[in-house]
């Protein structure tokens, strides 16, 4: 049969699955309901069989591709290096072609989608969340959204005490905010600039930023993540920067990812490049060889990481915070079965597939009681949001929840403190 036109342009990429299988175990929503639907070898047959005509009136390509979560857990596991999320994104944007709307969303969904361009009314709305917290409906998504938002940290336990800082010769840093991470986890980005300026960065803020355009893209609003990407391009060229640095897993890849989405456009995608070479998660940063090292002193907390899926499968630099957190003294880091796997946050996918995203979730919970620790970090405002609602509904699990960047900003504090009162 001759093959779809919408869909043509990805054969060859889905030709270099060579239905091996290594996906599976890496594949949260297989491993939730064992289904070969449900798998990223599943989904890339699907879309392959669409593309060839050979899948009448396209059935369950929609189910198929609208409960991946899209950790991309797939891609590091695959030997034959295919490039999963181009699949999955094509296979998304010739289902709305055709009218699907799967990749829209809940009404909750589509308000993140809006706020995330208005930064100022999303950080009010979850303000007004925090305080009218007990009084939320103990139903439905609302009392699961309630859930995932965390108390306010006190200001005095991220105030940048006026130590002697090192020279400013390690570089020149643009902040690239983001949306949730400044309306929701703002401290955790205070933590990250005094955390580079006193490893010897002179960090420097861009006012016009927007949505780094992720959820957008995985949400199916391709056209709209473009456009954010170009904005973001534009506001960050006018400054001769040597790094641009976020706080935030799931941005950091997106950003890195700016040229694939611009690729069509030779003058935008040149631009991107040069934008994406200069992207640096945090904690890349404060391991650098110009960075002063910063010595930090823990508390005697039992502290373990749920890392970023997009940070690990997508920056591949899953190493960086764990090396951070072996430089604390005095806390120990725990390990816990399937810690690499997703959380189930997934950008918007725990609003959209509620149900799936809890048994993941769940299923996290139950192997983190086992370990008892006190304090779980992250690098990702979704899974940030996504282990507080964990933690608030497991009463077995006594811990909080926290940004690597504050818990690293408290321990430095921690050990300057000692130093200035145990001088040697």
């Amino acid at each position: 049969m001759p093959e779809s036109t919408e869909l043509l342009s990805i054969l060859a990429e889905t030709e270099h699955c060579n239905k091996c299988g290594f996906c599976l175990p890496a594949c949260p929503t297989y491993r939730l309901t064992g289904q070969e639907l449900h798998s990223p070898r599943g989904r890339i047959a699907m879309v392959e069989a669409a593309a060839r005509n050979e899948l009448p009136n396209w059935s369950g390509l929609e189910e198929a591709l609208s409960y991946c979560i899209g950790c991309r857990a797939c891609e590091p596991a695959c030997p034959s290096g295919v490039h999963y999320e181009s699949i999955l994104e094509a296979g998304r944007t010739a289902l709305i072609a055709r009218g699907s709307h799967a990749f829209r969303g809940s009404l909750a969904s589509r308000g993140a989608l809006y706020l995330s361009k208005h930064r100022r009314a999303f950080g009010q709305l979850a303000e007004l969340g925090r305080h009218f917290r007990h009084i939320v409906p103990d139903i439905g998504v609302g009392r699961d959204l309630v859930a995932m938002l965390p108390s306010r940290l006190a200001p005095e336990s991220l105030s940048n005490p006026a130590w002697p800082k090192p020279p400013q010769s390690a570089g020149r840093v643009a902040f690239f905010a983001g949306c949730v991470m400044e309306s929701v986890f703002g401290e955790a980005n205070r933590a990250t600039k005094n955390l580079l300026q006193a490893a010897g960065f002179t960090v420097e803020t861009v006012s016009d930023e927007t949505c780094c355009g992720a959820i957008h893209l995985h949400s199916g609003e391709r056209s709209s993540a473009q456009e954010m990407a170009r904005h973001n391009i534009f506001a960050f060229e006018r400054g001769q920067w040597d790094y641009i640095v976020n706080t935030a897993g799931g941005c950091g890849a997106m950003l890195q990812e700016y040229p694939d989405l611009l690729a069509g456009e030779p003058s935008w995608h040149d631009r991107a490049l040069r934008f994406s070479q200069r992207v640096r998660d945090f904690s890349t940063l404060l391991l650098d060889e110009r960075a002063t090292p910063l010595s930090y002193q823990g508390d005697h907390s039992r502290v373990t990481l749920q890392n970023s899926c997009h940070l690990a499968n997508v920056q591949r630099i899953a190493s960086h915070p764990f090396q951070l957190l072996a430089q604390v003294e005095g806390d120990l880091v725990l390990t816990f079965k399937d810690q690499e796997m997703c959380c189930g946050s997934g950008g918007l996918y725990n609003i959209n597939h509620r149900e799936w995203a809890q048994a993941i979730l769940d299923d996290k919970m139950g192997k983190l009681e086992a370990v008892e620790p006190n304090r779980i970090l992250v690098n990702n405002p979704g899974c940030h949001l996504q282990m507080q609602g964990g933690v608030t509904r497991h009463e077995g699990l006594d811990a909080s929840v926290e940004h690597l960047a504050t818990y690293l900003w408290r321990c430095y504090v921690r050990a300057q403190g000692a130093k200035t009162r145990n001088p040697k």
